[in-house]
């Protein structure tokens, strides 16, 4: 708001149109760069998920405890967590991010908790190739998670 203000003061009243055209112009390409830059730098944080997910994974841990570092990592990172459960929603290429999806909606963290939609989300990951997905889906499958249960 205050770039807005600032255009404004460089403009007398002897300015023309094409002056104050120039002006938001500079603005709109200053605004854009800084959306690149936000952009950037939650596509890093997001990578960093995917790191730490896979890191855990390797430990042992379950998707609820998970969910429990990455709110610790979230918050040493000064991100709010549904800000980025958004940003991850519009992410329909990274099948970890689908899995990370998944379990917050299984265990309702930061999302309502919505069984049915944590299995879409596994079997998205699991359509892109993910073997944690499709063990997932399996497991949804055996226990009735989301989805009518199927011991066959």
């Amino acid at each position: 708001m205050s770039n807005y203000k600032n255009i404004f003061e460089k403009i007398d009243c002897s300015s023309d149109i094409s002056q104050i055209t120039n002006n938001i112009t500079q603005l709109n390409l200053e605004d854009d760069n800084l959306k690149d830059l936000s952009q950037c730098f939650l596509n890093e944080i997001v990578k960093e998920m995917c790191n730490l997910y896979n890191e855990e994974k390797l430990k042992g841990k379950n998707p609820k405890s998970f969910l429990e570092t990455l709110e610790q990592f979230l918050i040493k990172k000064k991100q709010n967590p549904v800000n980025i459960i958004d940003f991850c929603l519009n992410d329909q290429t990274n099948p970890t991010i689908q899995i990370i999806l998944a379990s917050c909606y299984l265990y309702g963290k930061w999302v309502q908790k919505d069984e049915h939609k944590a299995f879409i989300y596994y079997q998205k990951s699991a359509e892109m190739g993910n073997a944690r997905g499709t063990f997932n889906v399996g497991y949804c499958y055996r226990n009735g998670i989301g989805v009518e249960k199927d011991e066959h």
